[in-house]
């Protein structure tokens, strides 16, 4: 049985997931997605890690009000996708932050919650949240992380009646990495082991 749904495309602005209009064709859930090499992509420039089931491609665009988001992004056959979007410049109170992140997904994909968590990643606040837009059949679970001024969304997009595989090891694999801790002048910052 085929069919289309409307692919999510995250883009923050002004921490608000946007719907893109990009079609992708779907079919009955492919059990040989989730058994291809899983892959860690590090991102430096924001300083985290996460699985993908193979290698993201990355992009970087800007907003109107010129914030540069970047996104690393997975098809995941015809059943999904994987991403993880950043940004940063988030002032003030992280907790708030994730609040209106959760806040304006909610609005603007009209979802509905399924379930909600607040957690920390690596001493990071962070909420999960798992909607269903029913009216598209898309199911989405989504980890807001916050750290410092970097705002972080991992989402794995997929259909409410065939999961997306893989969904919970994408999610969970995702870390932040360690900052260097600042170094006195002469001196050499430590090298992190791998």
């Amino acid at each position: 049985m085929l069919r289309a749904f409307t692919a999510l495309r995250p883009l923050l602005l002004s921490l608000a997931l946007l719907t893109g209009g990009g079609m992708i064709a779907a079919s009955v859930a492919q059990p040989a997605f989730a058994q291809r090499a899983w892959r860690t992509h590090k991102d430096t420039k924001y300083g985290y890690r996460v699985e993908f089931p193979g290698v993201p491609s990355v992009s970087q665009e800007t907003s109107p009000q010129g914030a540069v988001i970047d996104v690393a992004a997975l098809e995941a056959g015809t059943t999904g996708k994987f991403m993880v979007v950043s940004t940063s410049g988030v002032e003030g109170d992280a907790r708030q932050a994730i609040e209106n992140g959760s806040a304006a997904i909610l609005e603007s994909s009209k979802g509905e919650v399924v379930e909600r968590a607040d957690l920390t990643i690596d001493g990071a606040p962070a909420r999960d949240l798992t909607l269903h837009l029913k009216d598209k059949g898309i199911a989405m679970r989504i980890r807001l992380v916050v750290q410092g001024d970097k705002f972080f969304q991992v989402m794995a997009v997929g259909f409410i009646d065939t999961p997306l595989e893989g969904t919970d090891r994408f999610i969970d694999s995702f870390r932040l990495l360690p900052v260097a801790a600042p170094t006195a002048p002469g001196t050499m910052a430590p090298v992190a082991d791998n």
